[in-house]
């Protein structure tokens, strides 16, 4: 009855999880503790769903797993696929090939020119970093860095508003975005951020790149926000491989960034790299993470915020990480003390060694700590029926 109901606003299809019975689909629920701030977002959302007449901006924060892009674009086409009038923009981007690492199969990216590449995940790696974690400094005097749709299929694979993220230590670098020559660009420049406006929607283009002049200067990128300015719903994908809690404070310009946007709902999948580190804390882990979630009120201080618990794992293959449960138990206090949401991932993959059920039945890879391909679009799916679970309640007791 739940999703013949929502198949009136979208094509959703309940995940078949018959055939995976360690998966425990009796808890796949979020648990909200935040009322108020849910509800508001539940209204804009349903807003959105009957009439179209609101723009949504959805971030998901993570690690390798978000970096990957998989599970999270498993999210953004199940909840733009969702509503009749999603047109919105693709959102926040990091081309991290640019930086010799993994990228996201649905946004493909080249360049020319030398860059070095720097993680906030990464101790030694010095920044500054803006709010997508990754920065990549130019060893070269030119670059043109090529960003395209891999398969355009719908209005939100098109944008025409780029809003480039950067530092030029001396002012000394222009930045050109090269499309049709049919197309009129406008531009506005600040400091570290240029924003481009394109008199149609296009889905890729080519950021030029070029030192004016030779002299000591220095250029690094933060990476790009794509936009259509339409209503609709967009869902950022943030993530830096061994990201943790720690990495995201290490983001000085987080919050400049941020605000063009006012995020409505963050989804925050950080904790898997924490459970790694030798010096672990609980009280760190809770306290790190209440400093990250005030950033976030410090934009919008009503946001929706829900904290997905760690996938279950392994040390070297070898040992359960027993700290998942540690995690698990911060997170919903954080979830009860500061009124957000809770999505049990590791319950609902089956607990503790779990992992090994996922492996088996070739939903996690052989490390013991990531999923495949198919294993993250299954996150994926499980996470967005257990958010339309919410909301349907929310439309039952408010319709």
């Amino acid at each position: 009855m739940l999703f013949n109901g929502f198949n009136l606003l979208g094509q959703f299809i309940s995940p078949n999880t018959l055939q995976y019975p360690f998966i425990e689909t009796q808890e796949n629920d979020l648990k909200i503790y935040g009322n108020k701030v849910w509800n508001q977002f539940f209204k804009k959302l349903d807003n959105q769903y009957s009439n179209g007449e609101d723009k949504i901006n959805i971030l998901h924060f993570g690690g390798s797993h978000i970096q990957a892009d998989i599970w999270s674009n498993r999210m953004r086409t199940n909840f733009q696929h969702s509503s009749p009038y999603c047109n919105s923009g693709r959102g926040f981007i990091f081309p991290f090939r640019l930086i010799k690492s993994n990228g996201s199969p649905v946004i493909m990216s080249s360049h020319t020119g030398r860059w070095k590449g720097y993680r906030n995940s990464v101790n030694h790696h010095h920044g500054p970093f803006g709010l997508m974690g990754a920065r990549a400094e130019l060893l070269d005097t030119l670059s043109n860095i090529n960003i395209w749709h891999k398969n355009p299929l719908s209005n939100y694979d098109s944008f025409n508003s780029i809003d480039v993220f950067f530092t030029d230590s001396s002012n000394n670098f222009e930045i050109k975005i090269i499309v049709d020559s049919n197309i009129k660009i406008d531009y506005k420049r600040d400091k570290g951020h240029i924003k481009f406006k394109l008199s149609r929607l296009v889905d890729s283009l080519t950021i030029q790149i070029y030192r004016k002049k030779d002299i000591p200067s220095n250029f690094s990128f933060f990476g790009l926000l794509l936009d259509n300015e339409n209503n609709g719903i967009s869902y950022h994908s943030i993530g830096v491989n061994g990201a943790s809690v720690k990495s995201y404070l290490r983001c000085i310009d987080f919050e400049q960034q941020l605000s063009l946007i006012q995020p409505d709902l963050v989804i925050f999948s950080i904790g898997i790299n924490d459970a790694y580190e030798e010096d672990f804390s609980k009280e760190s882990f809770y306290n790190n993470y209440d400093r990250l979630i005030q950033k976030i009120k410090s934009i919008n201080p009503n946001t929706a915020i829900l904290l997905t618990t760690n996938n279950d794992s392994y040390y070297m293959r070898k040992y359960p990480n027993k700290r998942a449960l540690e995690v698990r138990e911060k997170m919903l206090q954080l979830a009860q003390n500061k009124d957000l949401a809770l999505w049990d991932m590791f319950q609902v993959m089956g607990g503790l060694n779990s992992i090994k059920d996922w492996q088996k039945n070739k939903l996690a890879k052989n490390d013991l700590i990531h999923l495949t391909y198919d294993g993250y679009n299954l996150i994926g799916d499980l996470l967005f029926e257990a958010f339309m679970k919410s909301f349907i309640n929310y439309i039952e007791n408010n319709g």
